[in-house]
């Protein structure tokens, strides 16, 4: 990935305890939209593993590592699960996504809520503070919320340690999924269908988030225009996923030759 010319790569989302994820098919191509209904739910192989991979992985480029709790995990335990993670994972962490915004976690997207999620801000930044790398935090922010539920959690970011946020997560608003024709299929959808609906957030985000915060910005990013349009709004570094399963790895050379 670093090759191909990405200047950062995120992995995750990590949990604490190996997960399969959800029932396969768990990905499908929307290829007339060139979007994805993803429903994955976390499969990956549990904090231990990828720790004992990342002791021996001598990476070159900027690694974000992004974490969440397990489907298991009651939801006034998510902030030890988050925890798990920061204590096994930050050290080799350039950077640390707080995952609130999945679509396929029961609950996890009430994390959005300011009283909820003060207490996993709290104990990730404190983890953060005995590192001796101390990453940046950042928050990854779902796309569905209305502007109350952002402005609220956007003053705890602003007036906490929290690093920046990430925009946006996929999409689970049901008359878009209906207008793609999945709205009978969980999991959220990424890709162009939810372009204008990320780039929508990510202008309000801008105006209430503090001019020091990091702005990541993701969500229907194809083309250099795409890319050009994010960093236009104020986006200081941009993701990109559903448009390199459409359009291949010579696109990110491009976007990094042309891109302001």
């Amino acid at each position: 990935m670093s090759n191909i010319g990405f200047g950062f790569i995120e992995i995750g989302t990590v949990t604490p305890k190996p997960q399969y994820g959800n029932p396969k098919p768990r990905l499908k191509r929307l290829v007339s939209h060139k979007s994805l209904l993803n429903s994955l739910g976390f499969n990956n192989d549990g904090v231990k593993k990828i720790q004992n991979r990342l002791k021996k992985f001598d990476h070159n480029c900027t690694l974000g590592i992004n974490i969440g709790p397990n489907k298991s995990t009651p939801v006034d335990k998510f902030y030890e699960d988050y925890l798990i993670c920061m204590r096994s994972l930050a050290e080799f962490a350039d950077y640390i996504t707080i995952n609130i915004s999945s679509p396929n976690t029961p609950e996890l997207r009430d994390m959005h809520k300011k009283a909820n999620i003060e207490k996993i801000i709290k104990v990730v930044l404190e983890e953060r503070d005995s590192t001796n790398n101390k990453p940046k935090i950042l928050i990854k922010l779902s796309p569905d919320e209305n502007n109350q539920t952002y402005l609220e959690l956007l003053e705890l970011v602003n007036s906490s340690n929290i690093d920046g946020v990430i925009i946006s997560n996929t999409s689970n608003n049901q008359k878009l999924k209906k207008e793609l024709n999945v709205d009978n299929l969980p999991g959220g959808i990424s890709g162009l269908a939810i372009k204008n609906k990320s780039n929508e957030l990510l202008k309000f985000i801008k105006k209430n988030l503090k001019e020091e915060k990091i702005l990541v910005a993701v969500g229907g990013v194809f083309d250099v225009d795409s890319y050009n349009e994010k960093i236009d709004m104020g986006a200081d570094l941009v993701q990109m996923y559903t448009g390199l399963v459409f359009e291949g790895p010579n696109q990110v050379r491009r976007i990094v030759k042309n891109g302001r």
